[in-house]
C-alpha cells in the first residue's frame, strides 16, 4: 500500500508538475505582473476600470506583435535592432503607395513584401558574412532611417482626410469586431496564435531551439542552420512591418521619425518574458506577458501622473531584475 502521508503516485507527480511549474520564467513574470496590477489598482480606481484595459490592450497590441518577430531572433541567440527602423520605414512606403494612387491591397502586399525582404536580408548577411547579428541590423537600422527620410524628404505623410483612400486598413486598425475591443488585439491574438504554433508545435520550432542552444551540434545532426536563421530574421521582417502599416492606418499619418528607439521596447519586452539572451530558451507566452508587464508598467505611471523620465528608468530596472532572476533560474 501507498504510505498516506507520501500520497499516491498521481499526486506526487501532480506537486512535482506544479513544482515545475513555479519554477519557470514566465511563472515569475506573470507573479510580477499581478503584483504591480494591485499596486496600481489600489493606487489610482481608474487602472481596473473597463475602458483603461481596454486602452492598455490596444497599447501592446503592435509592441507585442513585433515581440513576436524578435522572440524567434533572439532564441537563435541573435538580435535585431532594425525592428523598429523597418516599423517607420513600413508606415512611410505604405501611406506613400496609398497617397500615390496605388491600389490598397497592392501598397499592404508591397509593403510586408519589402519587410519580409529586408528581414531575410538581415539573415543572409549574417550568415554568409559570418557577421555578428548586432552589427549587421545596427547598419540596416541607419539604412532603412535614411530611407525613410530620403523617400519623404523628412515630411510626415497623411491620408487624405475624410476620403475613404484606405478602408481595409483603416477598419482594420481602427475598427472594432467585438465590442469595443480594438482590432488591434485581435490581430495580436492571431499573430500570438500562429506563432505559438510555429515555435512550439512544428519542426522549423524545434530548429530554432536546436540552433539557439548549440548551432554546432544542430549542424551536425542535420539542422539547416543557415535557413533557419535566415527565416527566423525574415519572420521579424515581415511582422515589424505588418506592425508599421497598421500602425499607419490607426494614426492615418506616418513621421519620418515614428519607430526611433522602438526597438528597445521590443528586446526588452522577450528578455522581461524569459527569453535568454544566450539563446535556446524563450516562448511566446512569455513574450506576451513581458509585453504586457511593460505596457502596466506605462499605464500605471501615467495614471499616476509620473514623468516619463521616471518611466523610462523603472523600466530599465525592470529589465536588469528579469535578466537577474533569469540568470539565477538557468543556474537553478
Amino acid at each position: 500500500m501507498t504510505n498516506v502521508a507520501t500520497g499516491s503516485p498521481a499526486q506526487g507527480g501532480l506537486v512535482q508538475s506544479a513544482r515545475g511549474l513555479l519554477l519557470t520564467r514566465e511563472a515569475g513574470v506573470f507573479g510580477a505582473l499581478l503584483a504591480l496590477c494591485i499596486v496600481f489598482a489600489i493606487a489610482s480606481p481608474v487602472f481596473l476600470t473597463g475602458q483603461n484595459i481596454l486602452n492598455l490592450l490596444r497599447q501592446i497590441s503592435l509592441l507585442g506583435v513585433l515581440a513576436i518577430g524578435a522572440t524567434y531572433v533572439l532564441i537563435i541567440s541573435e538580435v535585431d535592432l532594425s525592428v523598429g527602423s523597418l516599423y517607420g520605414f513600413a508606415g512611410m512606403v505604405g501611406g506613400l503607395l496609398i497617397v500615390s494612387g496605388v491600389p490598397e491591397v497592392a501598397a499592404i502586399l508591397i509593403t510586408l513584401t519589402l519587410g519580409l525582404a529586408i528581414g531575410a536580408m538581415n539573415g543572409a548577411i549574417t550568415v554568409a558574412g559570418r557577421i555578428p547579428s548586432f552589427i549587421t541590423t545596427l547598419g540596416t537600422l541607419y539604412l532603412i532611417r535614411g530611407a525613410t527620410l530620403v523617400m519623404s524628404n523628412g515630411m510626415p505623410v497623411s491620408l487624405p482626410h475624410g476620403q475613404g483612400a484606405a478602408p481595409i486598413l483603416t477598419a482594420l486598425a481602427q475598427g472594432s469586431l467585438i465590442g469595443n475591443l480594438s482590432n488591434q488585439v485581435l490581430v495580436l491574438i492571431v499573430v500570438a496564435a500562429l506563432g505559438f504554433f510555429l515555435l512550439h508545435k512544428t519542426t522549423f520550432g524545434f530548429h530554432i531551439f536546436a540552433v539557439g542552444g548549440n548551432d554546432r551540434a544542430a549542424r551536425i545532426v542535420g539542422v539547416p542552420v543557415s535557413r533557419t536563421k535566415i527565416i527566423a530574421f525574415a519572420i521579424a521582417g515581415l511582422l515589424a512591418s505588418f506592425a508599421g502599416i497598421i500602425n499607419f492606418g490607426f494614426l492615418e499619418n506616418v513621421q519620418p521619425v515614428t519607430g526611433i528607439g522602438l526597438e528597445l521596447d521590443v528586446i526588452a519586452a522577450v528578455i522581461i518574458g524569459g527569453t535568454r539572451l544566450g539563446g535556446g530558451e524563450g516562448s511566446i507566452p512569455g513574450t506576451l506577458l513581458g509585453v504586457l508587464l511593460i505596457g502596466v508598467v506605462r499605464n500605471g505611471l501615467i495614471l499616476l501622473g509620473v514623468t516619463p523620465f521616471w518611466q523610462t528608468t523603472l523600466i530599465g530596472a525592470v529589465v536588469l531584475t528579469a535578466a537577474l532572476i533569469g540568470g539565477l533560474t538557468s543556474k537553478k
